[in-house]
């Protein structure tokens, strides 16, 4: 296991005080970094490669509260599956993963495979962003159909469209509102981010529109975060309405989250190759 992740790891920075915020270098196409509320670890996807090329080359890295790296899921290894992995998200012990046009899933303390589905059965072409609603259902975004999916984890998975509409303008990023019962989208072709009701009425959620953006997260006190992929800026959202600018000259941040626990916001640079936090 140390062989691999010092092969994954070609550099590693880390700051002395997670307080002050820690960066980890070395990566591959990072476009995901998300946190492990429950146990403070955290997971960042790798494409490793080009966004739709089935290469065998994508992985997960697993970091310890501290930043130290735990473990790898990677594609290379024979008894995993891993060509693109882009969109993150967890719930209890299981880590969801979009790959190209399947949803994979894993034992996010061993690595471990647990399943798969392959969503080209009903067009999927490329997966983005991943977000629970509070019935625990997942929803995936396709930024090339202009679609968004559903899966029913309780119900052995099963899966629908739940919504087809150009509108969706190449649908990235997305969280759950749980106030107001819709999916926040961000959109990369028009730079919108999107209300998307449970009643499939699409609305914009701001009136502002940015440039191509990417991620989207909530951070404190119910404010938006959001990552400009082409502008290079993290934004933060206040109460739908006045957006600023948190961090801007950043190549090309993409799938960002917020740690509450820390007060970090954790964003991927899909070019640098590398990770970093924003205290």
């Amino acid at each position: 296991m140390r062989f691999l992740l010092i092969n994954f790891l070609t550099v590693f920075l880390l700051t002395p005080s997670l307080a002050l915020g820690f960066r980890v270098g070395g990566l591959q196409s990072p476009a995901s970094f998300i946190v492990d509320p429950a146990l403070g670890h955290y997971f960042i996807s790798n494409i490793s490669g080009k966004p739709l090329d089935r290469d065998h080359n994508g992985f997960i890295l697993k970091l310890d509260a501290s930043g130290q790296p735990l473990l790898s899921i990677s594609g290379k290894n024979k008894k995993t599956t891993l060509h693109a992995p882009e969109g993150l998200a967890l719930k209890r012990n299981i880590l969801y993963v979009t790959d190209i046009d399947s949803l994979r899933w894993f034992d996010k303390n061993t690595g471990n495979s647990l399943g798969h589905i392959d969503l080209t059965g009903i067009g999927a072409q490329h997966l983005k962003g991943l977000a629970f609603d509070d019935e625990e259902n997942l929803y995936l975004s396709d930024v090339l159909v202009n679609a968004i999916y559903k899966v029913e984890t309780r119900n052995h998975h099963k899966i629908i469209v739940f919504i087809k509409d150009n509108r969706l303008d190449n649908p990235s990023g997305m969280v759950f509102d749980p106030i107001r019962k819709r999916l926040i989208v961000v959109t990369r072709a028009s730079g919108q981010i999107l209300g998307v009701g449970m009643d499939k009425k699409i609305v914009p959620a701001i009136a502002k529109t940015f440039k191509h953006l990417y991620g989207v997260g909530w951070g404190r006190a119910g404010n938006l975060l959001v990552s400009d992929q082409t502008g290079g800026k993290i934004y933060r959202i206040r109460n739908f309405s006045h957006s600023e600018i948190v961090r801007e000259n950043i190549l090309t941040p993409a799938g960002l989250s917020f740690d509450y626990a820390r007060n970090l916001i954790l964003v991927p640079s899909l070019e640098g190759n590398i990770a970093f936090t924003i205290p």
